[in-house]
């Protein structure tokens, strides 16, 4: 059965030579013909035995390389490298976490003379070729990128007066936007999978910037069938709540009706099997916690799990409403998860998720949330600790502390966001540009915790595309009140900003937003489909 792959295939040539050895004309790589190899071509780059070439395309990508080769000697064996950094595609395997996980980016390879070719498939920025084996010469008349990316037209957008958040929105935009393959991966080089926990960022960037686009049904039914009840998404239990959590948000922002009915029997059912875990003291016991790496195996995390629990009842609640169910079970898991609580340390994500639970913080969980600046933040959590810090400390703080954390990152030379960050890693430390000199550190290799340690870090992961659904809900002011934003709230809050335009996607046709501050005024201008009501 012939099925077509819907995605966009474009060829990009890179835009600077990092470095080469043993290599002659490299330059001409940069403006190559990539029609075709023809038998008697003229001008190509040269890479004789134990030289190479390190390509920058200028930007990350998804995909791979096409090289066309129109003469060899000798063995011609080709070890492609591909990398999210200059470091990493000088790496060996085993160095510092470089490694071949869920995608070949290093393999070694015979090349052919008078060829037209394409290899490998990942997330990079960066690619090295070395010629390798005895008496080699491959003459390369073009080394070029295979950039593979969603045929889906953007429709949701924002600008304002601050050219570094205009930035950090469209890399966030751009972020997501590579994850979104056939389904809505985490990443592009390593976990090139549906991991429902870390999809509600994604899926609210998704649904703000493209409307109601069908690789968001698809890749949570794609999990749903992996997970039959009593399974969990992913094995996870709380990748579950996410699973519902995810569910309303996308409703109320696409309307998808008939997608959501044909949740109903699975809905129901999971929402049973969470009440089974959750005890009339106010205990609970899902066999395993988690919220994110950071926090996992810390104190908050127990405090974590409840507070999203507790928010995903509040979202099972409101969908009990929509489907015409009893929300007695929503109700009552919310009710006996309240019954305890335990003083949030020192995680700001964990305070941010026990604020969006409905749950007053103590001094100190507000200090915890709203001191420090950009230190102990988290790319994945990013949406609701930004969030929960506008609502307790004004959306001038919640602004500085993002462009501080996700402005370092682009400091680091990020063309996408990061698995991870802190933004103490930047400190005598050579971005990911070039390789570090004596004495300093390296962004990719020296730094990533937990599963992501040194190189297997992930520089373009989706879940830190959580900028975006803040923007349009804290600075734009979107809020929607009725399903597939039938009912709108907007509410602009321009921060420190001078002026703020934002066209926001709703099932009926597109919302545009203008602000101005006019000395001490704002003037507002939306611009709306007669179906959507509008309340300030």
């Amino acid at each position: 059965m012939l099925k077509r792959d819907d995605r966009l295939r474009d060829y990009v040539l890179p835009v600077r030579i990092v470095a080469s050895e043993k290599t002659n004309n490299a330059k001409t790589l940069l403006n190559a013909d990539l029609t075709q190899i023809g038998l008697r071509e003229m001008d190509v780059a040269t890479v004789h035995s134990g030289g190479y070439v390190i390509l920058d395309f200028g930007r990350e990508l998804q995909g791979g390389v096409r090289i066309l080769t129109s003469g060899t000697a000798g063995e011609a064996l080709v070890r492609i490298r591909l990398g999210e950094s200059v470091s990493e595609c000088c790496a060996e395997l085993g160095e510092k976490g470089a490694c071949n996980d869920h995608s070949l980016r290093d393999l070694t390879i015979p090349m052919c003379q008078l060829s037209d070719m394409q290899f490998c498939m990942s997330g990079f920025r960066f690619a090295r070729i070395d010629v390798l084996g005895v008496g080699s010469i491959c003459g390369f008349k073009a080394i070029c990128a295979v950039y593979v990316h969603t045929s889906s037209v953007r429709r949701g957008s924002f600008r304002c007066s601050d050219e570094l958040v205009n930035r950090i929105f469209d890399t966030a935009a751009y972020t997501v936007e590579l994850c979104m393959q056939t389904y809505i991966w985490d990443g592009i080089k390593r976990d090139r999978l549906v991991w429902v926990g870390d999809l509600h960022p994604e899926t609210r960037a998704i649904a703000a910037l493209y409307g109601n686009d069908d690789i968001i049904p698809r890749s949570l039914d794609f999990e749903k069938a992996q997970s039959p009840l009593p399974a969990w998404m992913n094995d996870f239990p709380q990748y579950s709540m996410w699973w519902i959590i995810i569910l309303n948000d996308y409703f109320m922002s696409c309307g998808n009706r008939a997608y959501l009915e044909a949740q109903k029997d699975y809905f129901e059912g999971l929402l049973k099997q969470l009440d089974k875990c959750v005890f009339e003291n106010g205990d609970f016991d899902f066999g395993f916690n988690f919220v994110d790496w950071p926090t996992h195996e810390q104190p908050d995390e127990p405090e974590g799990v409840r507070s999203l629990c507790k928010l995903c009842a509040l979202k099972a609640e409101n969908l009990c409403h929509v489907l015409g169910l009893d929300d007695s079970v929503a109700k009552g898991i919310y009710n006996k998860l309240s019954r305890k609580s335990d003083e949030i340390i020192d995680k700001k994500q964990i305070a941010a998720l026990k604020y969006l639970s409905h749950t007053a913080l103590t001094a100190h969980e507000k200090a915890v949330l709203c001191e420090g600046g950009a230190h102990g933040f988290s790319t994945f959590m990013s949406s609701y600790i930004l969030s929960a810090l506008t609502d307790n400390a004004g959306l001038c703080e919640a602004l500085s502390a993002m462009r501080t954390y996700y402005g370092g990152m682009l400091e680091m030379g990020a063309t996408t966001f990061w698995e991870d960050f802190d933004i103490d890693w930047m400190e005598n430390t050579a971005p990911l540009t070039r390789l570090p000199e004596e004495g300093e550190r390296d962004i990719h290799g020296d730094f990533g915790k937990y599963c992501y340690v040194g190189f297997r870090h992930s520089f373009c992961h989706g879940w830190s595309a959580g900028v975006v659904p803040f923007i349009f809900d804290k600075v734009l002011g979107v809020e929607s009140l009725a399903e597939g934003g039938k009912k709108l709230r907007v509410r602009p809050d321009l921060g420190d900003l001078t002026f703020i335009e934002g066209v926001v996607p709703t099932a009926y046709g597109d919302v545009k937003i203008r602000c101005d501050k006019k000395g001490a005024n704002v003037e507002v201008k939306i611009d709306a489909p007669p179906q959507v009501e509008i309340i300030r």
